[in-house]
């Protein structure tokens, strides 16, 4: 295959301006934002990176945003536990909020449940639970390991048969975890 003079120089200017641009491009990118961006980065490395959306938020980057901008407290990530959120508190510069509400005391867990009669055991919730939480071989009905389940979404998010689904435990002595540990993903900091 022949590719004639004007084809190549053409290419050649396209990849060169493709590469300018990006280049200016990114200059912008890092320029935009300034000091809440800088916070929403901190916070964001000092979250879990579950991306679980229990805080309220869609993901652990706009629970960030929106504590760094003021409109959220720091003491919204459940499977973080009691350090992260002092973590936060100091990046922020703020005491750490203190919520006397039975509510907050016993917020009720949510944990993924599989529809087991609906389940083709296709495998790809267990490829993207962050804590092995799901059981089961291919081909066959998986199950949740509930005690392991921290209810980030992933599983749901990620099943085409449609057959998993989150729900929120009634907070009871035998469900409720009285040694809440928080989790650190491989990869954050």
């Amino acid at each position: 295959m022949n590719i004639s003079p004007d084809a190549l120089q053409f290419i050649i200017y396209g990849a060169i301006a493709l590469f300018v641009l990006g280049i200016v491009l990114s200059i912008l990118a890092r320029s935009k934002g300034g000091g809440d961006d800088e916070i929403a980065n901190q916070l964001e490395k000092a979250l879990p990176g579950a991306q679980c959306a229990q805080c309220g938020y869609p993901g652990c980057r706009a629970y960030a945003e929106a504590m760094a901008n003021g409109t959220a407290s720091c003491n919204k990530c459940t499977p973080g536990g009691q350090d992260t959120i002092d973590n936060l508190a100091s990046i922020l510069g703020v005491s750490v909020p203190t919520d006397e509400s039975e509510d907050a005391i016993f917020t009720p867990r949510k944990v993924a449940i599989i529809h087991e009669s609906l389940c083709t055991g296709c495998t790809k919730c267990t490829r993207f639970c962050p804590v092995d939480a799901i059981k089961g071989s291919p081909r066959n009905a998986h199950s949740v390991i509930e005690n392991e389940c921290i209810g980030c979404n992933e599983c749901v998010n990620k099943c085409p048969e449609n057959c998993i689904e989150l729900v929120r435990l009634e907070p009871t002595l035998a469900n409720y975890n009285w040694e809440l540990r928080p989790i650190r993903f491989k990869g954050t900091n």
